[in-house]
């Protein structure tokens, strides 16, 4: 079980000035993180056209698609994603904003096995764990949804470890 008081201090992270990041991509995730969308889509753009290999194109793009998931642009979140996976389609991030996607319209099991794709491309991914175990547990495989959520949970505290 969570922290309670996990989500008050993500929060407080988000609301808190840091240093500014430099790069495009991290300035526009920062934003995209505070709810920032035109700042975050202005950085994205930057980055867009600074990137130069596949899995970074994929990484904006999936971006670029969570920020027109949040104004509610349903179309373009696709395109973006489509264009994401187009570059690289082993880009677990793309690859689970599309299971995303899906489970919001209510196809839990496409949504699965967006996430255990996610996972089949990139074990380390926390995001896919973590959205296999929502799924899992809307689709009543609770005992399963505990085991994602945990692994989720490990893999993200050892991200923020120094």
């Amino acid at each position: 079980m969570q922290d309670p008081h996990v989500p008050f201090f993500d929060r407080l992270r988000r609301l808190l000035p840091g240093p500014l990041p430099s790069d495009a991509f991290s300035r526009g995730t920062r934003a995209l993180e505070r709810g920032r969308l035109d700042e975050a889509e202005s950085a994205f753009a930057e980055a867009l056209a600074s990137a130069a290999r596949p899995p970074e194109i994929a990484a904006v793009r999936n971006k670029r698609a969570i920020v027109a998931i949040q104004r509610l642009e349903l179309e373009r979140a696709v395109d973006e994603l489509i264009a994401a996976l187009e570059a690289d389609p082993r880009s677990a991030a793309a690859i689970t904003t599309t299971g995303n996607l899906l489970l919001e319209h209510g196809a839990v099991d496409e949504a699965i096995v967006h996430y255990e794709y996610a996972i089949a491309v990139d074990d380390g991914y926390a995001p896919a764990y973590h959205n296999m175990g929502v799924a899992l547990h809307r689709s009543g495989r609770k005992r399963e949804a505990v085991g994602m959520l945990r692994k989720a949970t490990r893999l993200e505290s050892r991200m923020r470890r120094p």
